[in-house]
C-alpha cells in the first residue's frame, strides 16, 4: 500500500521542523525593551501620534517579545536632541565645568567646538569624563598665519599683559605662511588628533592688511594656502570648517572644497566696507550647493557686532536674510551654530527665527537634523526612523507652534537611556 512509503518522510520532516524551530529560539533570544506611548513624534514636517519601542538603544516600530516598561508621554512633543555646530566653551577643561550642565539642561546632545589646542583639549575630554551627557568633536588643528586670527586674543591674558608671541605660535594655534609650511608642520596637526581640521580666513582679499599694524593679529591664512591644506587634510581623512570674513573668502573655500563655511560673511560690515564686500556671488552659492559644503550661519553675532547700533544691525539683517534666503534657493543646507560662549545653539536658533529666513518646521529640522547629521555623518542620529540611536527630547507643547517649548523639556533619553530629572 502507499500510504506507509511515507510515513516515515513525514515523520523525519516533523521532527526536523521542530528541532529547526528550537534551535532558531536558541540563536534569537527573545527581546526585551521599553515602550513609548501617547506622544507626538516630529517627522520633519510635522508631529505625528505614534508608539516607538526602545531595543538596545535603538529606535523600532516593532513591539520587542517582552517589555520591561511602559512610558506614557502623555501627549508630549518628541524631537531629537539639539545640536551646536560653532562654538568654544566646552573647549577646555574650565568650560566644561561652567557650561556642560547648560547643555545638558538645554537637551544639546551634540556639539563642535571650533578652535582649541591640543593641551586644552585633553583637558576637556578628560573632563567631559566617560558619560558627558554631550558628544563633542575638536577642531584641535586651527591654522592661522603668524599674524592671523586668533593671535590678538591668544595673547591676552587674565592680568591685562601679553603673552609672548612665541607661546602662542604652534601651541594654541597652527602657523601656516607658504605652502611648504602644510607639510613641514603636517606633524603638529596629527599630535593634535583633531576631529577636524579648522581654518581662517579673515578678508584674504586685501593684501595691504599684512603690512597694517592694527591688523596684526586678527589676519588669517594666505588665500593660496587654502587648497592645498584642504586636499592634505583630506588625504588624511579630516573634514576642514573654514571662518569666512568676506564674500571672497567665502569663494576661495569654496573653491578649495571645504567642508563646513563656519561663518557666513557679513555679520558685521567692517570700517570702509559695505554690503557689496559680503554679497555672495552666484557662482560661489551654486558651486557651494554642487559640492555638498554646508553653512554654519552664526548670524546671531550681528547683534554683539552692532554694539548698540541699530541703523548698523538692520543693515547687516538685510543682508544675512537675502544671503540665506539665496543659499537654501540654490539647495545649500544651513547648520545651527551660534558661537555664543555663554550660550548654545539654542540663541542662534531663536535669532533666525526673529530674522524670518526659514518656516518653523525647516528651522527645526535645521536644529535636530542637519546639525547632528553635520557632525556625525556616521552615525543614524537626527530621525525617528528604524534602528535610528534611541536619543530624544519630550517638550511640553508644540514649538512650531510656540517656540518657548524647546525650552520645556519633560523627558530626556540618551542611547536608550532616560536621563535623569533636572533639580
Amino acid at each position: 500500500m502507499p500510504a506507509p512509503r511515507f510515513a516515515l518522510p513525514v515523520a523525519l520532516a516533523t521532527w526536523l521542523g521542530a528541532g529547526l524551530a528550537a534551535l532558531a529560539s536558541l540563536a534569537a533570544p527573545p527581546t526585551s525593551g521599553t515602550a513609548y506611548e501617547n506622544g507626538r513624534w516630529f517627522d520633519g514636517e510635522q508631529f505625528v501620534a505614534a508608539t516607538w519601542y526602545v531595543v538596545d538603544g535603538r529606535l523600532t516600530r516593532q513591539q520587542p517579545d517582552r517589555l520591561s516598561g511602559r512610558v506614557d508621554l502623555a501627549g508630549g512633543h518628541v524631537v531629537p536632541p539639539f545640536a551646536e555646530a560653532h562654538n568654544h566653551n566646552l573647549q577646555n577643561a574650565w568650560g566644561v565645568t561652567r557650561m556642560r550642565q547648560a547643555y545638558v539642561d538645554q537637551g544639546v546632545m551634540y556639539a563642535a567646538m571650533l578652535c582649541g589646542d591640543p593641551l586644552s583639549t585633553t583637558a576637556a575630554r578628560e573632563a567631559l569624563g566617560p558619560s558627558p551627557g554631550v558628544d563633542v568633536l575638536f577642531a584641535s588643528a586651527c591654522i592661522s598665519s603668524a599674524d592671523g586670527h586668533p593671535l590678538r586674543m591668544a595673547r591676552q591674558q587674565p592680568d591685562g599683559s601679553l603673552a609672548p608671541v612665541q607661546d602662542i605660535h604652534d601651541k594654541s594655534y597652527i602657523v601656516m605662511d607658504t605652502v611648504a609650511d602644510i607639510e613641514r608642520k603636517w606633524p603638529l596637526v596629527q599630535a593634535a588628533a583633531p576631529d577636524l581640521v579648522k581654518a581662517i580666513l579673515v578678508h584674504s582679499e586685501r593684501p595691504e592688511h599684512r603690512t597694517d599694524p592694527a591688523m596684526h593679529g586678527i589676519n588669517g591664512l594666505e588665500p593660496a594656502l587654502l587648497a592645498p591644506l584642504v586636499e592634505r587634510a583630506h588625504g588624511a581623512g579630516l573634514r576642514v570648517a573654514v571662518h569666512t570674513e568676506s564674500a571672497a573668502d567665502f569663494d576661495v573655500a569654496v573653491q578649495a572644497g571645504v567642508d563646513w563655511i563656519s561663518h557666513l560673511p557679513g555679520y558685521r560690515f567692517w570700517k570702509d566696507r559695505d554690503e557689496s564686500d559680503y554679497r555672495l556671488d552666484d557662482a560661489s552659492i551654486r558651486l557651494a550647493a554642487e559640492r555638498g559644503i554646508v553653512v554654519i550661519a552664526t548670524a546671531n553675532q550681528a547683534v554683539d557686532a552692532a554694539r548698540g547700533d541699530a541703523g548698523a544691525l538692520a543693515r547687516v539683517q538685510a543682508l544675512q536674510r537675502e544671503n540665506l534666503g539665496r543659499l537654501m534657493e540654490a539647495g545649500v543646507q544651513i547648520a545651527i551654530g551660534s558661537d555664543a560662549f555663554g550660550g548654545t545653539s539654542l540663541v542662534e536658533h531663536a535669532y533666525l527665527r526673529d530674522l524670518q529666513v526659514m518656516d518653523d518646521a525647516a528651522l527645526l529640522r535645521a536644529l535636530v537634523e542637519t546639525t547632528p547629521q553635520l557632525l556625525y555623518p556616521q552615525r543614524k542620529i537626527g530621525r525617528f526612523e528604524e534602528g535610528y540611536e534611541a536619543s530624544f527630547l519630550v517638550l511640553d507643547g508644540d514649538p512650531l507652534r510656540d517656540p518657548t517649548a524647546l525650552s520645556r523639556i519633560r523627558v530626556r533619553v540618551r542611547a536608550g537611556e532616560p536621563m535623569p530629572a533636572q533639580p
